[in-house]
Formats: C-alpha cells, sequence, structure tokens
C-alpha cells in the first residue's frame, strides 16, 4: 500500500475548518522509517479499536494518566475520544508510549474537542491525519496489506438546532468523500444517535440487536448518513445483554442510552469480530467505552493449475505474406480428408463395433430385420 497522500485529500473545505494535512514525519513522536521497514499487519494479530466519551481530558492533572492506563489494561490500539475539551490542534505523547492526536476549537474555548490515541504497536503507522474542527478528526494508518482511515466525530445533542446539525453531517459528508476510496473506512464517536433494532428497510447497514426500538431525530440522520456512505453500524450486529449495549447512563442511573457506535466500511463487514461495552473502565465519565475487535480478511487469489494455455499471436495476420501462408497450410489440412466417406457407413461401422463388444461376434452376423425385432428379457440378443 502506497504511503503517500492522495492529490484529492489536499483540498481545502469550509472556510470555518482547518483541513491542513498533516504528515506523520512532523510528529517528533513518531518514526516513519521503521515503519517502512516493517509495516503492521492486521490480519493475524488483528486490530483492537474503541470510541470513549471522556467528558474532558483538561479538569485534572490525572486525566491524561488514567486514560493511558485504561488503554493499556484493554489493550487498545486505536482509540477514537471525544469531548477532549482541548483547545486548538496538536499531539502528545502518553506515559505509556501511545501517541495522543487531538483537535480543539480554535478561539481557545475548552469545549468540545476531538481526539485519537495510537498504542506503541502502531503509532509509526501512522501516514498524516487532518484536524478538520472542533468535531471531526481524520487520520490515515499503512498497514501490510491496505490503509486504513480513521474519522473520529462528536455530533450535536439531540437538542440541538437542526441548522447545527446540517451544518455538521455536510462537513462530515465532505470529509468522507475526501477519503480514499479503497481504504478500510472506520467511524467511532459519539454521535448522540439512537438507532432501532428493526433493519427492515435497512438490512444492510443496521443489525437486529440495537437496545432501542426506535431511532431519535439524530438516529434517523445517523442511519441515512451510514447508508449513503456504505457504512454497517457495528453496536447493531452483536447480540449481547442490554447492559453491555448502553453506552451513557444519566446521573440517577435510571436511563441508560446506546449513542456512542462504532461503523466500519460494509464491504469490509466480515472483518469485524466483536463490539462490546467495558463498563469497567473509568476516567470519571457518565459514558463507557466501546471496544472493537477487527482482523482483516482478504480473499485468497487461487493459482492456475497446470500450464499457461498460450494465446494466438494474432497480430502476425496483419503481414499479409504470412495470412497466404496461412491459408494454404489450412487447406493442406482439408485436403487429407477422404471426400468419398460416407457418414451413415461410418454410424454403422461404429454401431456393429459396440454391440459386438456387448453381445458377442454371432448377434453382429444376424440379418437387420432380426435385429430389428423386439427381444423380450428371457430371450436375449439371438446366436
Amino acid at each position: 500500500q502506497s504511503l503517500r497522500d492522495p492529490h484529492r485529500l489536499m483540498g481545502k473545505g469550509s472556510a470555518r475548518y482547518n483541513s491542513s494535512v498533516i504528515s506523520s514525519e512532523c510528529i517528533t513522536h513518531l518514526d516513519p522509517v521503521q515503519n517502512k521497514i516493517n509495516p503492521n499487519s492486521f490480519l493475524k494479530r488483528g486490530l483492537t479499536f474503541g470510541t470513549w466519551n471522556v467528558l474532558s481530558l483538561m479538569s485534572s492533572s490525572s486525566q491524561l494518566f488514567q486514560l493511558s492506563r485504561c488503554i493499556t489494561q484493554y489493550r487498545l490500539d486505536l482509540l477514537g475520544i471525544t469531548e477532549t475539551h482541548i483547545p486548538g490542534t496538536g499531539t502528545e505523547l502518553l506515559e505509556n508510549g501511545s501517541v495522543l492526536i487531538y483537535s480543539g476549537r480554535v478561539d481557545g474555548i475548552k469545549r468540545q474537542g476531538v481526539g485519537l490515541s495510537l498504542s506503541k504497536r502502531i503509532k509509526n503507522s501512522l501516514i498524516s491525519y487532518v484536524p478538520v474542527s472542533e468535531r471531526i478528526l481524520t487520520a490515515r494508518l499503512h498497514s501490510k496489506q491496505l490503509n486504513i482511515s480513521v474519522v473520529v466525530v462528536y455530533a450535536p445533542t439531540e437538542g440541538a438546532s437542526d441548522a447545527d446539525k446540517d451544518l455538521f453531517y455536510q462537513q462530515l459528508s465532505s470529509t468522507f468523500d475526501e477519503l480514499p476510496r479503497h481504504d478500510l473506512k472506520l467511524l467511532l464517536g459519539d454521535l448522540n444517535a439512537q438507532i432501532t433494532s428493526d433493519n427492515s428497510t435497512c438490512q444492510s447497514t443496521i443489525g437486529k440487536h440495537s437496545l432501542h426500538s426506535s431511532s431519535n431525530n439524530n438516529g434517523t440522520r445517523f442511519v441515512d448518513f451510514c447508508m449513503a456512505h456504505q457504512l454497517v453500524i457495528g453496536g447493531s450486529l452483536f447480540q449481547r445483554k442490554d447492559i453491555h449495549k448502553g453506552t451513557w447512563r444519566s446521573p440517577n442511573g435510571r436511563t441508560v442510552n446506546q449513542i456512542d457506535h462504532v461503523c466500519i466500511s460494509k464491504r469490509f463487514r466480515g472483518s469485524l469480530l466483536d463490539v462490546k461495552v467495558c463498563r469497567g473502565a473509568d476516567i470519571g465519565s457518565d459514558h463507557y467505552l466501546v471496544r472493537g475487535q477487527l482482523r482483516i480478511k482478504l480473499l485468497s487469489t487461487k493459482k492456475r493449475q497446470g500450464q499457461i494455455p498460450v494465446v494466438p499471436a494474432i497480430e502476425h495476420l496483419r503481414d499479409h505474406s504470412l495470412v497466404t501462408e496461412y491459408n494454404v497450410a489450412l487447406q493442406n489440412r482439408f485436403d487429407y480428408l477422404d471426400p468419398g466417406t460416407n457418414v451413415e457407413e461410418m454410424w454403422h461401422g461404429f454401431e456393429v463395433l459396440h454391440v459386438t463388444r456387448i453381445y458377442g461376434s454371432s448377434w453382429a452376423k444376424t440379418s437387420e430385420t432380426e435385429r430389428a425385432a423386439p427381444v423380450t428379457e428371457d430371450e436375449g440378443p439371438t446366436g
């Protein structure tokens, strides 16, 4: 797979957002040369990824330490983080060797914000990342078989205005259109979307195991977006207990919703092995950690058995001398055939030879009238 970014990824978006591409070579915590020598392979070992709304990474100095600890405990190679509340854009090296990429507000206000953590195992696979806005962050990873495009999002709440929701999904749709077409795409984040378990109208996008029986407004928008961009919502595909589906709980603990989601390209639906809520991870948030298992499955090419057939060189027929020589050789082959051969006589000889092998030579000497007479099972052939 190519380590270069496609030209379309360099295009500018709306003036409100910062859509500049930041290469991995500009990050001091990474070693792209090591990845070129020994690129990661996600065929056997796979990739453990997840999404988590942490509420804030700026409330205390121990938040980043706790985040690093949970990444190690749950063996997360890739983690999409929402509501980081970190202003600006940049990277930071965590205590366990992971790299945190973040994208926040440009006005310095500590609200919203998204991030992506890369474990020590895969951090050198980073090709580049794009801090689109305080709600959208994209990154592209290199692997031995194919590249992976990751999008981390934090959608407006259900109570937000329709204008804010429309603006968010327009920007998200534009971001997806700029991603390389052949990459495996992962969408991680807090969508604030409840999706229905009734998948009769969109079986290719959602499964039957969602926590909710109906979708809210954000859920309808989210499903429509996934259908338009060929994505599958992973949390609805696997049968789990309800306590392992809900991703957010109310302060009084009486309400639990499934609003944090992970999605994968429909083409790689079979590569998604599991999606589960991990209730034991603690960072002082009212959201649970959602963890998924991915193991890329590719179709193997069958090797041809035997010799490769020779393809006639028909371009030689453009030479008129060769055409004449070919016609003469073809005519000579037909000259070996006897023009006086009678097809009926050839068939009669074949018939006699075949019957003789079965019933004996005496039956072949009988007359045609006797052979044409009906023969019973007891009588058998004459002679």
